[in-house]
């Protein structure tokens, strides 16, 4: 999380690791059913077929959590407190948009901050300064803790 001079802007960030999974995702998951397969094929004698299966079974799993939650996840978070305004910003073609406090109805607080709005439910990852950030938060919106939240 980075501030402003003013101390009225905040920006969260999805860590760059997360951001090249989910930039890269079709090109990793082609390269471990590739490696399921040989691995298959080589150490258990199995035939192609067989060990083709069986990488799909492992890899198909995948595709289900990216395509279910892969368009959840923005770039970076920007909450502007004196425009009252929150900017997503996402790294493929919606680009980025801005929403007013109001709009959102509220703000899980878990592994990952979800900003849950009528139209759109919008991730990125929790940062570090867990306090710091909640007590913006609380301000923005109603924020849900869940039931291990320890504040």
């Amino acid at each position: 999380m980075t501030d402003s001079v003013d101390k009225k802007t905040y920006t969260l960030f999805m860590p760059g690791e997360e951001r090249i999974f989910l930039n890269h995702f079709h090109t990793i998951a082609i390269a471990l059913l590739l490696i399921a397969i040989a691995f298959q094929v080589v150490a258990s004698e199995t035939a192609v077929a067989d060990a083709m299966v069986t990488g799909f079974i492992f890899v198909l799993p995948l595709y289900f959590i990216y395509f279910v939650f892969g368009k959840r996840f923005a770039d970076s978070v920007t909450l502007d407190f004196d425009a009252r305004k929150v900017r997503f910003s996402f790294s493929d073609e919606r680009g980025s948009f801005e929403r007013d406090f109001q709009d959102i109805e509220k703000i899980n607080f878990r592994f990952y901050l979800t900003f849950v709005m009528d139209d759109a439910r919008i991730m990125v990852k929790r940062p570090y300064n867990k306090k710091e950030v909640f007590r913006l938060l609380r301000n923005v919106s109603k924020v849900d803790v869940g039931m291990f939240g320890g504040f």
